[in-house]
């Protein structure tokens, strides 16, 4: 039987009885193979995965609008529930302009793939001229070392020929002193054999009277010739004195050693231009919605529709956008930090206590877990369900994973300890107020003039710092955009979700902000100075 390719295959008209299942009808050239007709089910196909596309998931009907505050598609039976105070239109214009985006990110991301293309040659350019400089470096270590070689080789010729000229002289010196030594030996000889003459005729010969008389001295003379010698001569033979002993590290000193360079030569990019691509919504206008005082606020969390919950001594209250109080909850003693609120409860931070709260009663809030580590640390509840903490103190992070039900943990879960890169832990120098995760999974948290991005294994991603500021409070809105406060310079600062800065949205009328959240609704709540809670809306 023949071996077909279908990667070209784009419509299938017939069946294969003996091998594969669908063929265009040219190739019943292959008289080998049975087909048989079958009936075409692309279109029913496609007609029923677009009509699952645009049917809503909870009420089982047409999707017609768009919920900007929220950036769902939404039916008219969604619109009359969950949706009644947020702002919607209809579907159409707002799907041809997501597209018009998604194309223009296409476009970017062709130019993108363009870029490294011409990057990727330019690259092995570079490589080739990388091996074609390690080559050159090779040879002219090589040339050095024969130069090197040379010049050392000469030098010890020359110290050798220095030190035997040196000997020479020395031996001259001495030599010629033994000679004169040798001489006046002679001398001192041929003194004392005429002496030795002299006295023997004077002993034999002379008579008595004359011995004592003429030759008084005589053996005072003898007697000092014999007790006088020469002086020795003085030699100073030559001694050889070595220098220094020719070790490998001074000669590694002397001969130089390669390293690789401290700085890193930037490798060369095409030069394809692409287009910066805008966010779908960067907040181009803030319009105030309202402004209140509330008694010593601490910190606030985003809630239904308009409302928020506004942590407040000894209690946590429920409020509108417009002002006013919804309902009141007693809290924990000790309470540092909400981190969740659901329809029901509020999950609230005690030092190593996580509790909750469930919302309008009076009952005891439960223990949700216990960890020592988390007394110091702040937390965050993750998207998939996981507590992860910060210790400035111990510079780790801690992470706990709870069930799927946010039910409490049991006793014998173990805590995770991640300890944080030396520069991670240079980066954070006080505890910070908050830590979330974005839409693109990423960990973003402040730490005074710092806004710093981490992916899931809390490695660095991005680094935003700005002298003279003070960033504090962090919340995100459906878009992706998150939002900062900068409590040193007045202002509400957007980023992207993976952390870069986009700019500044509010600077007028607030006055060192610190917490942020955004409700359902899509408005921003800020705490500023003198108690004050701002809101605004860009939706």
């Amino acid at each position: 039987m023949e071996k077909i390719s279908f990667q070209s295959v784009s419509i299938a008209t017939a069946t294969c009885v003996l091998s594969v299942p669908h063929f265009i009808q040219d190739i019943k050239k292959f008289k080998t193979h049975v087909t048989e007709k079958i009936e075409s089910t692309t279109t029913e196909t496609s007609e029923k995965s677009i009509l699952g596309e645009d049917v809503c998931d909870l009420h089982n009907r047409e999707i017609t609008l768009f919920c900007e505050s929220c950036n769902r598609a939404i039916c008219d039976e969604c619109e009359t529930q969950n949706h009644k105070s947020h702002k919607y239109c209809r579907i159409t214009f707002q799907a041809q302009k997501r597209r018009d985006f998604l194309r223009l990110g296409i476009g970017a991301l062709k130019s993108r793939i363009t870029e490294i293309d011409g990057t990727i040659e330019m690259s092995k350019y570079e490589e080739n001229s990388y091996y074609k400089y390690c080559r050159q470096g090779k040879e002219e270590i090589k040339a050095h070392a024969k130069r090197s070689k040379e010049i050392v080789c000469n030098i010890i010729d020359v110290l050798a020929s220095l030190n035997l000229q040196k000997i020479d002289e020395i031996q001259k010196k001495d030599i010629k002193s033994i000679t004169n030594f040798q001489d006046e030996l002679e001398t001192k000889k041929l003194s004392l054999q005429c002496i030795l003459r002299s006295t023997d005729d004077v002993v034999n010969l002379s008579r008595d009277g004359m011995l004592f008389n003429k030759y008084t001295f005589l053996y005072q003379t003898l007697r000092n010739e014999v007790l006088h010698s020469c002086k020795s001569p003085e030699v100073f033979a030559p001694q050889f004195c070595s220098g220094n002993p020719i070790e490998h590290t001074y000669v590694e000193k002397c001969f130089g050693m390669v390293q690789r360079r401290t700085s890193p030569s930037k490798s060369s990019t095409s030069e394809f231009h692409i287009y910066s691509l805008p966010l779908i919504i960067d907040a181009p206008e803030m319009r105030k919605i309202n402004s209140f005082t509330v008694t010593t606020p601490r910190s606030l969390i985003g809630f239904y529709d308009n409302q928020t919950w506004i942590q407040l001594p000894n209690t946590i209250n429920l409020y509108s956008s417009d002002g006013k109080v919804i309902q009141n909850q007693g809290t924990i003693s000790d309470d540092q930090q909400i981190l969740l609120a659901t329809v029901n409860e509020l999950w609230v931070k005690s030092k190593e206590l996580i509790k909750k709260i469930k919302i309008g009663t009076s009952e005891e809030a439960e223990e949700i877990m216990r960890f020592p580590e988390f007394e110091s640390s702040t937390c965050c509840i993750l998207k998939n369900k996981c507590v992860i903490a910060y210790s400035v103190k111990n510079k780790c992070f801690y992470e706990v994973q709870l069930d799927g039900d946010l039910s409490v943990i049991e006793v014998e879960t173990q805590i995770k300890t991640i300890p944080v890169e030396n520069v991670l832990a240079d980066l954070i120098t006080v505890q910070p107020p908050r830590i979330i995760e974005t839409a693109s999974k990423h960990i973003i948290l402040t730490s005074q003039d710092k806004v710093i991005t981490l992916d899931r294994n809390f490695k660095i991603c991005n680094v935003h710092e700005e002298k003279n500021s003070i960033f504090m409070g962090i919340c995100e809105d459906a878009y992706g955009n998150v939002f900062v406060t900068d409590s040193s310079s007045h202002r509400i600062c957007l980023f992207t979700s993976y952390g870069d800065f986009a700019r500044t949205v509010l600077s007028k009328e607030i006055s060192n902000p610190t917490h942020i959240t955004q409700d359902n609704a899509g408005n921003l709540w800020c705490l500023d100075s003198a108690n004050r809670v701002q809101i605004y809306s860009y939706i």
